[in-house]
């Protein structure tokens, strides 16, 4: 009997002898897309996250640049 890890299920499954000893498929699609949607989902929340940590970052470095106002 021929085993593989289920990355979704976080498991052993049985299977066969090919899709045990390759199981990447290959498919065109970048490793961190394999599973579809769940993937899809952390995907595209990492990068929103990023993009605004980002964009947060530098508006706070162009407020901290600016001099402060003598009265």
């Amino acid at each position: 009997m021929y085993y593989k890890f289920s990355g979704f299920a976080q498991r052993l499954v049985g299977a066969t002898a090919a899709t045990a000893y390759t199981p990447q498929r290959s498919d065109g699609l970048p490793v961190h897309l394999k599973l579809g949607y769940p993937d899809k989902l952390l995907y595209r929340t990492t990068m929103a996250l990023t993009i605004g940590g980002t964009i947060y970052c530098l508006v706070a470095l162009f407020i901290a640049s600016q001099p402060k106002k003598q009265k």
